[in-house]
């Protein structure tokens, strides 16, 4: 009776992972590839054995991401192929093959992995698309840091051009009073020289003067 329970367990597994599999279902994943466009006339063409590569290859990052060997090809469930080479796919937990893993665990697998998935097929993330999971390489579009960033540029260009206007502005005024400083000083030394010229005149004037008056006296003095 137990070996008859456990012959049905087995046949179960596969069907109830395979119900679990269904375009859209929470924890799977759409994957397309576009092998014609990566490789041209040297595209391969996808089969069985194309499908065997894709599950041991899932397998090995789940492995790797979790560190646990559980994981197994029998694991990695596929539904929905298509010829134009896409399918959808999840993982089921090693314990239980009717519990799906979590569609971030696998995400994170997939993104710890992605360079050795994509070198297992020739591939890319352009060629290799996981649908519901962004390529490695692409940025992450911050409009609002973008807008941020361009405000902050224009205020400390603002900035920068008020600083240049106020350094010039300065020059400029320090220039216009050293001028006018300098023709102050000249016209000083004008006036200096001038006032000097004239206290000289007087002073001989005035020597002149007392120098006839003391003849005077003198010839005064001889006629008496």
């Amino acid at each position: 009776m137990l070996g008859k329970i456990l012959i049905c367990c087995c046949f179960l597994a596969p069907v109830v992972s395979a119900d679990l599999c269904r375009p859209g279902a929470q924890e799977a994943f759409k994957v397309r590839f576009n092998l014609k466009a990566a490789l041209g006339e040297k595209a391969y063409t996808w089969n069985s054995d194309e499908e065997y590569l894709f599950k041991a290859v899932m397998a090995f990052t789940m492995r790797s991401y979790t560190n646990n060997d559980a994981f197994e090809i029998s694991n990695i469930v596929l539904c929905n192929i298509t010829k134009r080479v896409s399918f959808w796919f999840l993982v089921t937990s090693p314990v239980n093959s009717s519990v799906p893993v979590p569609s971030l665990t696998v995400e994170h697998a997939i993104r710890n992995e992605r360079n050795r998935i994509n070198s297992a097929f020739l591939l890319d993330d352009k060629t290799l698309e996981f649908l519901e999971i962004p390529p490695t390489m692409a940025s992450i579009v911050n409009h609002n840091k973008e807008s941020w960033l361009i405000a902050f540029g224009v205020v400390v260009g603002l900035l920068a051009i008020a600083a240049l206007l106020f350094i010039g502005s300065g020059i400029q005024n320090y220039r216009r009073r050293k001028t006018v400083q300098e023709k102050l000083e000249e016209i000083t030394e004008d006036q200096d020289q001038t006032a000097s010229g004239t206290t000289n005149e007087y002073v001989l004037a005035s020597s002149n003067r007392a120098f006839a008056d003391d003849e005077t006296c003198e010839d005064v003095l001889t006629q008496f």
